[in-house]
């Protein structure tokens, strides 16, 4: 720690890093049976629609396009991240 730094400016900052660290999306590994739960999950509310012929799911809101249930999820949650900031 910087001793240099008034100790309110110090609580400050922590206090900023912590919110900002409650606001980060969970990061944790998805496995495949919780990234089909998320991807049907996504598909109820609409975010991610299937597009058969070409055996993707595409996720609506930015248009991309996954064969992978595992890399749709990942990819939402950081499109959800960097919409909320």
């Amino acid at each position: 720690m910087d001793q240099t730094v008034p100790d309110h400016e110090r609580f400050e900052r922590e206090q900023i890093a912590q919110d900002r660290d409650r606001r980060r999306s969970d990061t944790v590994e998805i496995d495949e049976q919780r990234g089909r739960e998320v991807v049907n999950s996504l598909l109820d509310e609409g975010v991610v629609e299937p597009i058969p012929e070409q055996e993707v799911l595409q996720h609506v809101p930015s248009g991309q396009c996954f064969n992978s249930d595992t890399a749709l999820v990942y990819f939402h949650k950081g499109w959800v991240a960097g919409t909320e900031e």
